[in-house]
């Protein structure tokens, strides 16, 4: 990709952390497109007519449609290339070819490249990152997840003609960037706007609620493309504890590990998308059979996180951060798990709302703990949260640490335990499993 040449040595030897090398010549962030269009330009990055590209933004869902979907490509033997947003562990997995993710020492060579380029923001850096990453890779497709909104998002920049783009389900959520910064149809219209005017592609519509989809299908009014939306052109079905696609030629059972309502109707998406691209249905199941998404509805069945709690006890890690995906990870764990004895730990970035977040948890957990977060420094304190769940009358109090937690719990009866409130958060628990 890039030569290491003995002057980049040397800046590696001295730049020797990728965090370093994101904050050189770092802007603050400011949302807008004409800063990466010109270093695009600059870069000779451009879409390549053999690749066909699938664009991911909404409120929630992005990164397990994208996981999903990829699982059924790599059944069919397609050679592809992901970006994501956030990472869990490492800033690399934000970067995956083919199953495996970009080397570190790559990836420094490729951020030394990008530094020199002014005024652009950490996500824009590794944006333009993955453009030159994947420059001279031969591939089949290119999925890529916006970072933030949409109309503005740097992603836009860099693939502004894909062939597919999937609009996740809709919800409240980055208020700090909205003009009302409240939970009111005049800024539910803005998220909308930002995040649908600008699609002119083939779209798959996600479920949303009556009023999201409403609003989207105003927004979209100018896109002249096919536009496939859940509900309409393809649903989930659910009986008996079991899961149906559904189309007006398709009907069968979805078979795999995912738990919970929202993540079936997820999987419908990137099944239809399959099926729209003559993937053989044999195919398609096997995918689904394979599904691994970290930090989503994710059992943890074994590992150094167990120790302490009963081999009974169900222990779940999910990266929820909003009212939408919260409500769902409750409805989920009610409707499979037949447990008493509920508790929960909670930690949260203060770019989300918790008073929202944390509503549907009243009255389904005994007990829910709040902790210090380790790996971030933009994080509600948890006597913050604390704070926030007494006023919403939810019974909580704070600890120092998950050990601590385990040491409260030793004489109660856990029959499950939940870690949520964020992928960062979950990305350091999950670490020292």
């Amino acid at each position: 990709m890039l030569k290491l040449t003995p002057q980049l040595k040397r800046q590696l030897d001295k730049k020797s952390s990728v965090e370093q090398l994101l904050t050189l010549n770092q802007h603050k962030i400011r949302l807008g497109l004409n800063r990466v269009n010109k270093v695009i330009k600059k870069l000779k990055i451009n879409q390549k007519p053999e690749i066909k590209y699938l664009t991911v933004n909404g409120t929630s869902a992005k990164n397990s449609i994208i996981q999903i979907f990829k699982s059924i490509l790599i059944q069919h033997k397609q050679r592809y290339a992901a970006t994501y947003s956030p990472h869990i562990f490492s800033v690399v997995e934000r970067f995956e070819h083919n199953k495996k993710f970009i080397k570190l020492a790559l990836l420094k060579k490729i951020l030394l490249e990008v530094h020199k380029q002014k005024n652009l923001t950490h996500f824009e850096k590794l944006t333009i990152a993955f453009g030159l990453f994947i420059k001279n890779l031969k591939l089949d497709w290119v999925l890529g997840e916006y970072g933030l909104f949409g109309r503005k998002d740097c992603l836009r920049a860099l693939f502004p003609k894909p062939n597919l783009h999937i609009i996740t389900p809709i919800s409240f959520d980055h208020l700090n960037w909205t003009k009302t910064k409240k939970m009111d149809l005049k800024t539910l219209k803005e998220i909308v706007y930002e995040k649908t005017s600008f699609l002119r592609s083939k779209l798959y519509i996600s479920k949303q609620t009556p009023l999201v989809l409403s609003l989207i299908k105003k927004n979209i009014k100018k896109n002249k493309n096919p536009k496939i939306i859940y509900g309409e052109d393809f649903r989930l079905i659910k009986k008996n504890r079991k899961y149906f696609y559904r189309d007006k030629i398709h009907k069968f059972q979805i078979k795999s590990n995912l738990l919970g309502d929202h993540m079936y109707e997820n999987a419908t998406v990137a099944i239809r998308i399959a099926l729209d691209l003559k993937i053989p249905l044999k195919t398609i199941e096997i995918g689904l059979k394979k599904i691994e998404i970290l930090g989503r509805m994710q059992l943890i069945k074994r590992g150094k996180l167990r120790k302490g709690f009963s081999q009974k006890t169900i222990l779940i890690c999910d990266g929820a951060h909003n009212l939408n995906q919260s409500e769902q990870i409750n409805k989920a764990i009610s409707e499979k798990f037949k447990a008493k004895n509920k508790y929960c730990v909670i930690s949260m970035i203060n770019t989300k709302d918790p008073h929202s977040f944390l509503k549907p948890f009243k009255n389904k957990f005994k007990k829910i703990y709040f902790v210090n977060m380790e790996r971030e420094k933009n994080v509600f304190p948890k006597e913050k949260l604390k704070y926030i769940a007494d006023s919403l009358n939810i019974n909580s109090c704070t600890a120092n640490n998950l050990d601590d937690i385990k040491k409260d719990l030793n004489n109660s009866s856990c029959d499950l335990f939940l870690i949520t409130g964020s992928l960062y958060f979950i990305g350091s628990i999950l670490k020292k499993n």
